[in-house]
């Protein structure tokens, strides 16, 4: 028996909308939600298109092999941004003419694997026992409307198709949220102050990856209670779910704990790293995640949380670096402060669930809009962004609260001075332990 696909109704209107544009061909991706019961389709997004495809079209060419999977697969990772906590994209669809029809099974293979690759690129986190390995294509005839649904399993490059259940659904689909903001202090050593951008980035990508280690084995208290993994978030659900078969969605506050050092008798020994300069990530992220409210499981809640955190910084940075490449550094002083992106969140229409993206200091909210349109395929009225981050000063950051987070180094570090910033101090040697949570401030990065 194959999968089965529960989808908002929202997704059927938008399959209407692309049909009526009468195009030869449409690829897009499918956004929502696996578990081990049942799957979600929240959202669809077909795939931008390109400056030259228009030309192509003009020329009469309309022909399947005209579509370019690595266009496709950067558009997932751009979309990839842009999903908090427990969304991800599914798989892809692909609409076509009738008489494009016959191809599109192997065209839509080729697409999920690329996408899935591209989608799986710098994660801080890696797929476990529980997760789904299947992932959804969809081929739509725009004269009929006929829908052919199949998975594939992604772990098996040979993997065959499986026919799966694409099922509308007449009102809303429920959703619980799961929101916390989380303290960062991150320290990641350079062996040289002069590296290159392709070193920086994979020294910063290392010292990410050993924090990521740290939020993944950190204790998380949901409403401030501490809940076993393999139970359900609520046991008062269970209790009532012979009288009422919906529950109602609401939101549930995590606070994220990182583990203290433990002390005993054991015999430990400091690690020493050559370092000549050194880049600290430091402040306070907002972060939520997504879990459907049926029989939601602890498991479920804590993988949606550690997540987005691990997303939201490996995001910024990717999005720093890029922007460092395109502009080159900011020129200055040693002791510049530069802000990272600040993470806005877009809720979607009939939904409880939000979309994010990242704005940069001299980005407005017209270029938010406008990417929302050109990556999600979505408008996006001003007044629907929401900035959960304040913005501080770049020479004299807001401090919102006392930072719960400390930097052992070589000299003492004025905390007042140092909280919610990106630091490059040249000469330390620098261990982190990273703490409790606090409220939400932005990030910082000096050059």
């Amino acid at each position: 028996m194959g999968r089965s696909y529960y989808v908002d109704d929202g997704v059927e209107k938008y399959f209407s909308k692309l049909i009526q544009q009468q195009k030869a061909y449409v690829t897009g991706l499918l956004i929502g939600q696996y578990s081990s019961q049942r799957d979600y389709a929240v959202l669809a997004a077909q795939t931008p298109q390109k400056e030259d495809q228009s030309e192509e079209t003009k020329s009469g060419f309309s022909k399947l092999e005209g579509i370019d999977d690595e266009w496709v697969s950067m558009h997932a990772s751009q979309l990839g941004h842009m999903l908090p906590g427990g969304l991800m994209v599914l798989g892809v669809f692909l609409m076509t003419s009738p008489d494009l029809s016959k191809d599109s099974q192997n065209v839509l293979r080729k697409l999920v694997f690329t996408v899935e690759k591209s989608s799986m690129k710098n994660r801080l986190w890696n797929f476990d026992d529980d997760d789904v390995s299947e992932r959804v294509t969809l081929h739509i005839c725009s004269a009929t409307k006929k829908i052919t649904c199949r998975t594939y399993d992604i772990n098996d490059p040979k993997s065959t198709p499986k026919p799966a259940d694409w099922k509308y659904q007449s009102s809303g689909l429920s959703w619980l949220t799961i929101d916390c903001s989380v303290r960062v202090d991150v320290t990641i050593p350079l062996t040289s102050s002069s590296l290159t951008y392709q070193e920086r980035q994979k020294s910063i990508r290392l010292g990410l990856v050993k924090w990521a280690k740290e939020i993944e084995d950190s204790l998380v208290l949901f409403n401030g209670q501490v809940k076993d993994k393999s139970a359900d978030l609520f046991e008062e659900q269970k209790k009532s779910s012979r009288s009422s078969s919906h529950y109602s969605p609401q939101i549930i506050t995590a606070n994220v704990l990182t583990a203290a050092p433990l002390i005993d008798s054991t015999r430990s020994t400091a690690l020493v790293q050559p370092c000549k300069s050194s880049l600290t990530i430091q402040g306070v992220v907002k972060c939520c995640g997504y879990i459907h409210s049926n029989r939601p499981k602890v498991k479920d809640a804590l993988q949606a949380v550690k997540r987005d955190i691990l997303n939201t910084i490996q995001a910024r940075c990717e999005m720093l670096f890029e922007d460092m490449m395109l502009n080159g550094p900011s020129k200055g002083t040693e002791n510049e402060v530069c802000p990272l992106p600040q993470r806005v969140f877009v809720p979607i229409n009939g939904s409880s669930l939000k979309l994010c993206d990242y704005l940069f200091g001299d980005e407005t909210s017209s270029d938010l809009q406008s990417h929302f349109l050109e990556i999600m395929d979505q408008e996006v009225e001003q007044n629907e962004l929401e900035f959960p981050e304040k913005k501080c000063s770049c020479t004299q950051p807001e401090r919102e609260s006392e930072p719960v987070s400390y930097n052992l180094e070589s000299k003492p570090v004025d905390q007042a001075n140092s909280s919610s910033k990106f630091l490059l101090n040249k000469g330390l040697l620098i261990s982190t332990v990273v703490a409790s949570i606090a409220v939400i401030i932005s990030f910082y990065y000096i050059i």
